[in-house]
């Protein structure tokens, strides 16, 4: 079962006290399919037929076969009045939407929420609705089509917890809490290889011109700390300043270590210039 059919199924058996909360609910069913729902998830076609039928209207059940997958079909009929008075009720007519045209990434995937509306009325009106939520979705229109989307983690999670499905957000907040730590974790390590490779490159060259050095014979011309740096780097090609200045005696700092480096980089430089 997708993530999204999951979620259906919750909000499916979501519980409303007030009727103008499931009068709402029902609204955003029958605005979004134009009284005529077909469905592949058989709980909210239940639930658009009971919820019709407790808002003062007349429900006809159908069911057939697309391909080798059922379809529940629900024809609705109503002549009832509705309009957003709080958040409440814009809570649960975004269900309603949701319930006949939403759809929702798994967690593992790019975080990704949208309802899809049939006309620009309902469009505008689940606009207005997610105003009174407190959310900004994101909108665009394709052909006859009318879209609503969040692609922000932390506003679909706001948007489940809002039309009900609190298990929902839970496992999405799980999975997207074990892929954050997995990026995280994978970060770490590229950027400990990063430095990896970054001392072994700095340590090569060194070890380059210590022994270019030593075959000019001059590697005695090197004050005493300096040279121990130059047999602790030789002896230690992959090890950082912080870490060659640290086996020293007495200890040195990076920056210590840095500058007994630079006498060896001058040196080195004067041989290469003398060409001997």
């Amino acid at each position: 079962m997708s993530f999204t059919s999951d979620v259906k199924e919750q909000l499916s058996r979501h519980e409303s006290k007030r009727r103008s909360d499931k009068v709402a609910e029902f609204y955003g069913i029958y605005v979004m399919t134009d009284g005529r729902l077909r469905t592949h998830n058989k709980c909210v076609g239940e639930r658009a037929e009971k919820l019709c039928v407790r808002s003062g209207g007349v429900a006809a059940r159908t069911f057939y076969r697309e391909g080798a997958r059922p379809v529940y079909g629900v024809d609705l009929r109503w002549s009832g009045s509705f309009s957003l008075t709080d958040r409440n009720s814009a809570a649960a007519f975004l269900r309603g939407c949701f319930l006949a045209g939403g759809y929702v990434n798994d967690p593992d995937s790019p975080a990704h929420i949208e309802i899809t509306f049939k006309n620009l009325t309902s469009y505008e009106l689940g606009i207005a609705a997610f105003e009174l939520c407190d959310i900004v979705p994101k909108g665009t229109i394709k052909g006859s089509r009318y879209l609503l989307y969040l692609k922000d983690s932390g506003q679909i999670s706001a948007f489940l917890v809002t039309i009900g499905a609190i298990k929902g957000v839970l496992e999405y907040e799980n999975v997207r809490i074990m892929r954050e730590g997995r990026r995280n974790s994978n970060r770490v390590l590229n950027c400990d290889d990063a430095n990896i490779n970054k001392a072994l490159s700095a340590g090569a060259k060194q070890i380059g011109m210590i022994r270019r050095i030593a075959e000019a014979g001059r590697l005695e011309e090197l004050p005493e700390g300096v040279r121990e740096i130059a047999k602790l780097r030789e002896e230690n090609p992959e090890l950082s300043l912080t870490e060659i200045g640290e086996l020293c005696s007495p200890p040195l700092s990076k920056a210590g270590v840095a500058h007994r480096f630079s006498k060896i980089e001058k040196l080195f430089g004067e041989i290469e210039k003398a060409g001997g």
